[in-house]
Parts: structure tokens; C-alpha cells; sequence
């Protein structure tokens, strides 16, 4: 091969099989910058060189595999194609999974610290609006918050499981009835 640029695609394919990379690089710079172009318009040109190097690579490290069942040209263009289209696909899924992480940081770092202060002021209401009924009726929220049972509940007050049913009952009538207003006022 004394002139490669006189050597059809077909001919230099045979020796990019045998492992010729001078062959290969001539392949390369032929369809390069038409590959560039094509690309270019369907994407970002920085996006577009990576592919275009990607074809070549893929070529080259699978050119003991390649069968061609057509021309050199059309093959690159629908290998070049084909990677378009995937990383346009992966672009989009990325964008997609890269908004939803900074949606979710957004809501986890705001709105925990709202939701703390706003549960914050809730229970606070609650306190408020129970200690015009006594303190019993604030421990047995709280007791019950904390999980405690009803017999749990009347063991450490020295009352009865009854007592403490009947109180637990009417706390939940008064809560169910304040609740509401309280919620609302905490919202808005």
C-alpha cells in the first residue's frame, strides 16, 4: 500500500481486520468530519466529537467481529445514528432523574425544618387548649403519644384502667373538636 488515500473503504476495512491501524486511522480522517457534522446538527457539538470517537473505538476493538452486509459508509452513518439516538434517550432520562433529586432535596431540606416548627406550634396549641381541662389530661396525652396503654397509663397515675379510658374519650371529643381550628389558624 503505497498510497493509502487511493485505497477503496472495502480494502482498508480488510486491513483494519488484520490489525492494520494505519488503514484504520485512513477510515477515521475520511469520515470524521462528515460523521461531525451529522452529528453536530442533531446534538451538541461537544456531545457530538464524543460519539463520533465512540463509533471508531467500538469499530476498532470489536474488527473481528464486524460482518459487513454493506457499504463502510452506510454503516458508520446507522452505527452514528444509533448512538445518537441512544444518548438522546440517556440525556432525556438523565434530565428527568436529575430534576426529580433536586426536586426532592428541595422539598427534604425545607420542609422538614417547616414541618418540625409547624409540629412545633400544633403541639403546643394542643398544651394550651388542654390545660384548661388540668394536668392529667396533658399527661395522658403525652403517655399516650409516647405509646403507653391505657393500663400502662393508670398504673403510673394511680387511677383506674376505667378512668383513664373515660379521660382518654374525652380528650379525643375535645382534640376533635378544637383540632380543626387549631390546624387551620397553624396553616395559614
Amino acid at each position: 500500500m503505497l498510497n493509502i488515500q487511493n485505497v477503496s473503504d472495502e480494502e482498508l476495512l480488510s486491513d483494519v481486520l488484520q490489525n492494520q491501524r494505519l488503514a484504520f486511522n485512513e477510515l477515521y480522517e475520511r469520515y470524521k468530519s462528515a460523521m461531525l457534522i451529522y452529528a453536530s446538527r442533531r446534538i451538541k457539538a461537544e456531545h457530538a466529537e464524543d460519539i463520533v470517537h465512540d463509533v471508531f473505538l467500538k469499530i476498532w476493538n470489536n474488527r473481528h467481529q464486524l460482518r459487513m452486509d454493506e457499504r463502510f459508509a452506510s454503516y458508520l452513518f446507522k452505527a452514528l445514528r444509533s448512538r445518537i439516538i441512544d444518548f438522546m434517550a440517556r440525556d432525556k432520562n438523565a434530565k428527568k432523574y436529575l430534576e426529580s433529586i433536586e426536586s426532592y432535596s428541595y422539598y427534604i431540606s425545607s420542609d422538614k425544618t417547616d414541618e418540625k416548627i409547624r409540629s412545633e406550634n400544633f403541639m403546643e396549641k394542643i398544651y394550651q387548649l388542654l390545660e384548661r381541662y388540668g394536668p392529667k389530661y396533658q399527661i395522658i396525652l403525652t403517655m399516650r403519644m409516647e405509646g403507653y396503654s391505657n393500663q400502662e397509663i393508670a398504673d403510673e397515675l394511680g387511677i383506674t384502667e376505667k378512668t383513664v379510658r373515660n379521660q382518654s374519650w374525652t380528650l379525643m371529643k375535645i382534640l376533635r373538636s378544637k383540632l380543626l381550628c387549631i390546624f387551620i389558624y397553624l396553616i395559614f
